[in-house]
Parts: C-alpha cells; sequence; structure tokens
C-alpha cells in the first residue's frame, strides 16, 4: 500500500482526501489549544498503514513543550512498529531515547485497511497490542460498507446556508446570528464578524474541540 486513502466526515469537504503512507505509524493525541492543556496520562491513538510486507512503524517524541529540558535529556522519544504474521498484527515500542519514564495511559491502535475502513485494537502504551487480520473477503465488505457510509454522509450533508449580514464598513461586516450545525457526533459553529470566518468542531460525546480555524481578512 503506497498511499491509503482516509475517507474524512462528510462536514468537513473543505479538506482534501487524506493519505496515510504504506509502513507508516501515526500517532495522534487529544486535540488541544495549547500545550497549557496537555496532559501525558491522556489516551493516545496509532494509525496504522501497513506496506506490501505487511510491516509499520512510526516516532513519537514527547517533553515538556516549554523550556529547555529536552536539551538535557528530559523527553521520551519512543519508536513504535507493526508487523502482520499468520493473520495478527502485533503492535510494540522497539526502543526508546530520554529520561522521561512512560506515562501510564490507554493506546488506541486503528489499521487503516483503504476506503475509510479500519480494524481497531486497544491496550496499555509500552505492551503488546494484538489485533486480528480479517480475511480478504471480510476486509472488501469492511471497504465496502465504509465506502457506502461515506456517500450516505454526503447524500445527507447540509450545504451552510447564506447568512444575512448587517450593512457596516469594509472589513467589519458582523453576522446577526452563529450557524449551528449537527451531524452525527459532530457539531458546527460557523460566523462572520470584523471580517474574520470562525469554525468550530466539537466532538459531542467527549465536548472535546476537534479542529478550529480562524481565518482573518486583511483590508488595506
Amino acid at each position: 500500500m503506497k498511499g491509503t486513502p482516509v475517507a474524512v466526515p462528510s462536514f468537513l469537504q473543505d479538506l482534501p482526501t487524506l493519505y496515510l503512507q504504506g509502513g507508516s505509524i501515526i500517532p495522534v493525541g487529544l486535540p488541544v489549544h495549547h500545550v497549557g492543556e496537555m496532559n501525558l496520562t491522556d489516551d493516545l491513538s496509532l494509525f496504522v498503514a501497513l506496506d506490501d510486507n505487511g510491516k509499520a512503524e512510526g516516532v513519537l517524541f514527547e517533553d515538556d513543550g516549554d523550556g529547555y529540558g529536552y536539551v538535557h535529556g528530559a523527553f521520551l522519544l519512543t519508536y513504535y512498529t507493526a508487523e502482520l504474521q499468520s493473520s495478527i498484527i502485533t503492535v510494540k515500542v522497539s526502543k526508546t531515547e530520554g529520561s522521561w519514564k512512560r506515562p501510564k495511559r490507554f493506546l488506541h491502535v486503528h489499521v487503516i485497511l483503504g476506503g475509510g475502513a479500519m480494524i481497531n485494537g486497544k491496550g496499555i502504551d509500552g505492551e503488546e497490542i494484538q489485533t486480528t487480520m480479517p480475511s480478504n473477503s471480510e476486509v472488501s465488505n469492511l471497504i465496502l460498507a465504509s465506502e457506502n457510509q461515506y456517500r450516505v454522509h454526503l447524500e445527507r450533508a447540509r450545504p451552510i446556508p447564506d447568512v444575512d449580514r448587517l450593512p457596516g464598513q469594509k472589513g467589519i461586516e458582523l453576522s446577526k446570528t452563529p450557524v449551528d450545525l449537527k451531524s452525527g457526533d459532530w457539531a458546527l459553529k460557523w460566523c462572520l464578524g470584523l471580517g474574520a470566518e470562525l469554525s468550530l468542531m466539537t466532538y459531542l460525546p467527549s465536548g472535546g474541540i476537534f479542529n478550529s480555524r480562524e481565518r482573518t481578512n486583511h483590508f488595506y
């Protein structure tokens, strides 16, 4: 798999199709606005795309996010590997660097199959986590189901309605009200004000902000 496409949710259609290179592991943490919100004991996720040989690897670097302690070894550098053998995918830590001890946290493993489909596993970070690879026919069914679900999302997606603006000087038009949209477990807030477009996407079950974007138009 040279590049595995990941289907994004219907409300993120302004983003390009995302690809994960075969043979790579991408660590992903919970979304935060700044390093002060980080908690090393929060759950960690690994997105795994196996190559043609059934292997993948990735690296995660962690430190305080402030100061120069990393210069003196105050960090944790983790090398993760994944390998498929006899229908079993094993994810483990191959080696580490730095003086930090590994935080006690859950590790979620998402093995990408293609077409937005994936299989999942869960364990403790630092321990071996094993997941069973489905048969070829099961993989095909999972991919087909994922693609069908994605098409349904597209068909049900509602376009963002036009927002009436109050008259004002160029660059400081204000919308009357923000627009709130919901799709499944996600909520989107969109508004215009002072020449800035602001979008907030919130994962409703946890209340965490998945992504935020602010684009300001400057007028000279």
